[in-house]
């Protein structure tokens, strides 16, 4: 698997490429969240400032934050080790 940084382009495409083929999988439980992914990758796009940019970059690492949860591939699940 790839590791991306802040601000690397080629991640917010990642990003919108996984949340479209789980969307597809499961359109109704993904609707909401991949609607919201649409237009925050649309205004990515449209932008031309490094700081609008910046914010939208933001804006869809939290929702890939959301997409790891929904996936259950978040780490420390409240699970202490011994």
């Amino acid at each position: 698997m790839q590791r991306f940084i802040v601000a690397q382009p080629e991640a917010v495409e990642e990003l919108f490429d996984k949340l479209r083929i789980r969307a597809r999988d499961n359109p109704k439980a993904w609707q909401r969240l991949v609607r919201a992914t649409d237009r925050a990758h649309a205004r990515y796009l449209q932008v031309g400032s490094p700081v609008a940019r910046g914010f939208y970059h933001g804006l869809l690492t939290g929702y890939a934050v959301a997409l790891k949860a929904l996936q259950g591939k978040m780490t420390g699940t409240g699970r202490t080790s011994r």
